[in-house]
């Protein structure tokens, strides 16, 4: 059988074969098999091409291996080393009698799958030593993890004092690169305040971990450094008495908020200090969605109008301008009007009655208003003003607690500016009150409380020392007298007395008049538009020899005589008969 020939036709319509053949057009004779011939220029480009590839990886080998040659070997490097932070311990902090208020304390937990289970430092020991477990290598137990915890013994009754704390968040650290990320941080009160010396710092770890970032070895290691300690000036027992007496007496007249401050006047250390409602600040989750803003103290936040116990400031501004003395004296008729604008007396409002003529002591002891609008109106805005300002109104105490509030002592230029109206008398009549744009503080009132009982203006204070740590010494403070005989000291006296008078029968502090001990206070009822009056109290005590000055708000509470008296009440009977020694 005769071979079959393979052919192909040619561009040009000729046959073309292997190379054993020659050209034949049109001949298909003889025709071997068929090789393809590929053209030289197409070889070229294929030979281009693979030096081109060539260069670009011998120039990135260059580029990786001498250029960057030292930096991917770090990387490298620290991809098998790494820095792990171990959180310090914070400072605790001590009341003014060693009485610890909060605490940090290490804890371990041992982690094995979804398992965790706390157990004590001795047990973390045991099962290391026995190789059963460890923070360095997971054993046959599993892993061993050590977390701090801040505790707080007395809870929500010292939330607004201490404040918490909570890891720094993310927008945090990049605007501060010296907070870490590991150790808590403080948030409020004196945790916030005094957090460089408290923080502690933090310990390091360098590790050899394997490809899948398991722990291989531990190559350094330097330990956390505990916080330094606090001491703290007020009284934790007297805190937990003040707490749970302003919750109650708020709660019963349907009322959550509140405020009490309690100090020494001879050394502005402070004693006590709530704001209510508080938080737990263990758990300060639940608080968050509360309307009536636990979060905010209304000890040294809180701006209102501060009624009758502002009379005392009013007081002194007329003795001391001389535009009345202990002798002069107005007449109260229950009711006059200025302007067209009517003012009228709380006892005659309540029980169609008046005081009848009376002196700036009875005054004081009644609260009555037709007296102390007959005086403003005597001795104009300037005297009453300047006589506010000097006992701290309108201005910070400088109590050492974050974002106090200035309160607002009001003239012309304000009102001017903040209403575009002008400043009348009856202005001036309803500040002599303690009422229309006039705001303080519960701290502030406390302040002027507490100079009326000593004579000297100080500045209120909740750390007493720091304790030595961290590379330094102990810090102490102390009292610091902001001013002294601001008043004359007869003048004083008078108001002294007055306030006696008040929480004696045929004052208006009722819940005092059959006290087993002498005091000296000032109710107040300030009226504020949108709902029941703020009830202030305000009062220091013993009254021949002052330890301590207190001063209660309850907010939209009612009158003071009724609301926030019988919890400074409660409160005084309790330390007269556990401190007053």
């Amino acid at each position: 059988m005769k071979k079959k020939k393979s052919f192909l036709p040619g561009i040009d319509g000729s046959i073309w074969h292997d190379s054993a053949h020659r050209w034949r057009g049109g001949d298909l004779e003889n025709m071997g098999e068929v090789e393809p011939v590929i053209p030289s220029n197409r070889l070229n480009i294929f030979y281009l091409v693979i030096f081109v590839i060539l260069l670009v990886v011998l120039a990135r080998l260059f580029g990786l291996m001498i250029v960057s040659g030292a930096k991917n070997k770090e990387l490298a490097e620290n991809n098998r080393v790494r820095l792990v932070e171990v959180e310090a311990q914070r400072g605790n902090i001590l009341d003014r009698n060693g009485k610890i208020i909060a605490e940090s304390k290490r804890q371990f937990i041992l982690k094995k799958g979804n398992s965790e289970t706390e157990i004590t430092a001795e047990k973390a020991k045991q099962l290391e030593k026995e190789g059963r477990a460890s923070e360095n290598f997971e054993g046959s137990d599993g892993t061993i993890v050590q977390i701090v915890r801040r505790n707080y013994p007395l809870e929500a009754a010292t939330s607004h004092v201490l404040g918490y704390t909570s890891v720094a968040q993310k927008e945090e650290v990049s605007r501060d690169k010296t907070i870490s990320t590991i150790n808590a941080v403080g948030r409020l009160g004196l945790e916030a305040n005094y957090d460089n010396f408290l923080e502690g710092s933090v310990g390091k770890k360098l590790i050899e971990v394997d490809a899948e970032g398991h722990k291989v070895s531990i190559l350094g290691v330097q330990d956390s450094k505990i916080g330094r300690n606090i001491h703290a000036t007020i009284d934790a027992d007297l805190q937990k008495v003040s707490y749970e007496a302003i919750t109650k007496y708020s709660q019963k007249v349907g009322s959550r908020r509140g405020a009490l401050v309690a100090q020494d006047p001879n050394t502005g250390e402070i004693l006590a200090l709530i704001s209510t409602p508080s938080f737990d600040p263990g758990d300060i989750g639940r608080a968050v969605t509360d309307l009536d803003k636990p979060f905010f103290n209304r000890a040294v936040k809180g701006n209102f109008p501060p009624g009758s116990v502002f009379k005392i400031a009013v007081a002194l501004a007329g003795l001391e301008s001389k535009n009345i003395d202990k002798n002069t004296e107005f007449e109260d008729e229950g009711h006059f009007e200025l302007g067209g604008e009517q003012f009228t007396n709380w006892f005659y409002n309540q029980y169609g009655k008046t005081d009848g003529v009376i002196k700036i002591e009875r005054a004081i002891t009644r609260s009555n208003d037709t007296f102390f609008y007959k005086m403003a109106q005597k001795m104009g805005l300037d005297p009453l003003r300047s006589a506010a300002i000097k006992l701290g109104f309108g201005q910070k105490t400088g109590i050492d607690l974050p974002d106090e509030a200035y309160g607002l002592v009001p003239d012309e230029v304000w009102k001017k500016s903040a209403k575009g109206d002008n400043w009348y008398t009856g202005d001036t009549l309803h500040l002599s009150i303690g009422q229309g744009f006039m705001l303080a503080t519960p701290i502030q009132v406390n302040s002027m409380t507490s100079y009326v009982a000593s004579g000297k203006l100080i500045k209120p204070f909740l750390v007493s020392k720091i304790d030595s740590g961290l590379g330094g010494g102990d810090i102490n403070f102390g009292t610091k007298i902001v001013g002294e005989k601001l008043f004359s000291q007869d003048n004083l006296n008078l108001i002294r007395s007055g306030m006696r008078g008040a929480c004696e029968t045929g004052g208006t502090a009722h819940p005092f008049f059959d006290a087993k001990y002498k005091v000296a206070c000032k109710t107040g009822t300030a009226e504020e538009s949108g709902g029941n009056p703020h009830a202030w109290f305000t009062v220091f005590a013993p009254a021949d020899k002052p330890k301590i000055a207190m001063t209660v708000l309850v907010e939209r509470g009612g009158e003071g005589s009724a609301v926030a008296a019988p919890v400074a009440k409660e409160v005084l009977d309790w330390w007269m008969e556990n401190r007053n020694k």
